[in-house]
């Protein structure tokens, strides 16, 4: 048995811790101000403030910020409403580490000196802290990734990182898709860059359903991060997931070049963003800032954060493809947030004024690739992003043209996320140039059975099955229909003929459950049990077969429902539950799940199922079924 399917038998645990994280509630704790000047060593006239930020400490919790050239780790202890203990550690930036370690008795809302770092050359960074004492929202994630001897952790190493999660997580399962895409967005930076990582300097990947409270989380992409110790936190559960974000290359850069102003380290970062088509948007909608704005910290943090973030990444390409990685190199290990300006003229022997007007002459005749679009999209949909792929298909149809490549990439983007006019909108543009292609027929026809449309989903089916006479899910769906709207003999008739076909498990599944229920309307009990054993009976191959994916569960807890085991098949239906998100196949499982329930008398459970159903866009047939179903009750 393999890894994956060995972990699939106790994903229930995953079920029952998953749902014990939604606890928030008010507690005591602190919003810590962190103020960052820099300035000369010596020369107390010559510092400026140039970054600011507030993070929310509950008591007696260790939380983990990262900031300017520091991590700073705070532990508050609340004595009463005016005085607190803080227990600090902050660690800067390699390539020469730098430490201080204090415990400071503070009064509520009164700032004292942390203490000075060195930043470059005879820069240094001054710390300041000013607790405020206060009630804070208590985390609804009580996890401590810290806790490496906890046997709810796991970690696997590739080339590049060692990634960490839960047992029995949705990471877990997903472990060989996400290693891949980990190590394909460290070759990127590898083929452009030149570096190389020793393995003794993996990074520390944690794959984690909810927010952490160890690490201060950047909203802008949904990530923590601790460069001093090489750390990385993303969401990975069903309806989030922030793997997509640019943590990776903010983690490299920072261990390798160390500090810079977040216009070049967020800049180089975001290197493979498509930065410079966005850019383009923010001129053409009149949101585009000059880069002056953007050069301090603090006034980086200031601006609104889509801008801040792709106009860096859109500038700083331009200058590493421009002037040379070489240059860009030394303008990053020379620079500070005082000092870019400077450091620009040394190193380009120009002043930003001209680099940027150079920069935006050559926006005005650049055009990204098709390649790239559809790479960027691939990797918004393989982490369900489906509205973020929507509008790169769309802003693609605008460069491109109505190529049916893209026009049936949009088609199938609002198919996954439960938008079937649209869908169905794209697929008979893109049929209309393609009129025998049997992929956008069976999709029409899927679309026409959801929206209700039973005639013109079987024409559909039948003109594909004109078309190909082995096209065995078409055969599949037209019994379906028939079943559904008592014209058992026709449906018996398409799953005889699918028989004779090469089917695989999961039609085998479908034949023999078809065939078992229409037995059962017809009062032949013995066919019908027969026929629901068989469907079991290749369901458990199907499974066996996607252990990761949702819908071999779902089969295999209706073969389970249909021969009388209700205990089995909700566990069943539980497992595609805790796998399904697209929001069609979501509500089929609910459904299910919700039928299951009241097959068990357990109205509550069932009712709570069943009004989830109408609570997504499924299709019309689920719908009335569930509204049908809370009638009764």
């Amino acid at each position: 048995m393999n890894r994956t399917k060995f972990k699939i038998v106790l994903i229930f645990l995953a079920l029952l811790f998953t749902m014990s994280l939604d606890h928030g509630y008010g507690a005591s704790g602190i919003i810590l101000d962190i103020s960052v000047k820099e300035g000369l060593s010596g020369d107390s006239a010559s510092f400026e403030l140039t970054d600011q930020n507030e993070i929310r400490l509950l008591n007696g919790v260790e939380t983990v910020s990262f900031q300017a050239n520091f991590t700073l780790s705070a532990t508050p202890t609340v004595l009463d409403s005016e005085k607190v203990i803080l227990t600090l550690s902050l660690i800067t930036l390699p390539p020469k580490p730098q430490t201080i370690l204090r415990e400071v008795l503070s009064k509520n809302k009164k700032t004292f000196f942390l203490g000075e770092v060195k930043v470059k050359e005879k820069r240094v960074f001054r710390v300041y802290l000013t607790p405020e004492i206060t009630d804070v929202i208590e985390p609804e994630c009580d996890l401590d990734t810290r806790d490496k001897e906890s046997e709810d952790w796991d970690e696997l190493p590739s080339a590049h990182f060692f990634f960490r999660y839960l047992l029995n997580s949705l990471a877990d399962l997903h472990w060989a898709k996400i290693k891949g895409y980990g190590e394909t967005e460290y070759k990127r930076f590898r083929e452009i860059f030149g570096f190389t990582q020793p393995a003794m300097d993996r990074m520390e990947y944690f794959l984690l359903p909810c927010r952490a409270s160890e690490v201060v989380w950047d909203d802008r992409f949904d990530i923590g991060l601790d460069p001093v110790k090489n750390k990385i936190f993303v969401i990975y559960n069903l309806f989030e997931r922030s793997l997509d974000s640019p943590g990776v290359g903010f983690l490299l850069f920072y261990r390798l070049w160390g500090y810079a102003p977040p216009i070049l380290a967020e800049g180089i970062g975001g290197y493979f963003s498509l930065s410079h088509h966005f850019t383009k948007k923010l001129i053409a909608t009149k949101r585009w800032i000059p880069l002056k704005r953007l050069l301090i910290a603090r006034d980086y943090r200031e601006q609104p954060k889509d801008v801040a973030f792709w106009e860096s990444c859109s500038f700083v390409r331009f200058l590493v493809k421009t002037y040379r990685l070489d240059k860009f190199e030394l303008l990053y290990k020379k620079a500070t947030d005082l000092t870019l300006d400077q450091a620009i003229e040394e190193v380009y022997q120009k002043n930003l004024t001209t680099l940027e007007k150079e920069w935006l002459s050559f926006l005005e005749g650049y055009q990204d690739t098709m390649r790239d679009f559809y790479y960027l999209a691939s990797v918004k949909m393989d982490n369900h992003h489906y509205d973020q792929a929507v509008e790169l298909y769309q802003d693609m149809l605008n460069l491109y043209g109505r190529d049916p490549g893209i026009l049936r990439s949009l088609a199938y983007t609002h198919y996954l996320k439960g938008d079937y006019d649209q869908s169905e909108k794209y697929y008979q543009e893109v049929l209309s140039g393609d009129t025998l292609n049997l992929e956008y027929l069976y999709i029409l026809g899927n679309i026409k059975r959801i929206k209700g449309e039973y005639n013109k989903a079987e024409k559909y089916y039948q003109k594909v099955i004109s078309l190909d006479t082995t096209y065995v899910e078409a055969y599949l769906k037209l019994a379906n229909l028939g079943i559904a709207n008592g014209d058992l003999l026709s449906a018996k008739e398409h799953l005889e003929q699918v028989k004779g076909l090469e089917t695989k498990n999961q039609a085998k599944t479908e034949i023999y459950s078809g065939l078992g229920s229409i037995y059962k309307k017809l009062g032949k009990a013995k066919k019908a049990q027969d026929n629901f054993e068989k469907a079991l009976f290749y369901a458990r191959f199907f499974v066996i077969e996607f252990s990761d994916r949702p819908i071999p569960y779902l089969k295999l807890g209706e073969a389970f429902f249909n021969v009388g085991e209700i205990d089995s098949a909700i566990n069943f239906f539980k497992i595609a539950e805790f796998l399904e998100d697209r929001p069609l196949y979501r509500g089929k499982v609910l459904l299910a799940l919700g039928n299951a329930y009241q097959e068990k008398n357990d109205t509550a459970e069932a009712k709570l199922y069943f009004q989830e159903v109408l609570n997504l866009p499924v299709g019309l047939e689920e719908r009335k079924e569930a509204e049908k179903r809370l009638r009764s009750f």
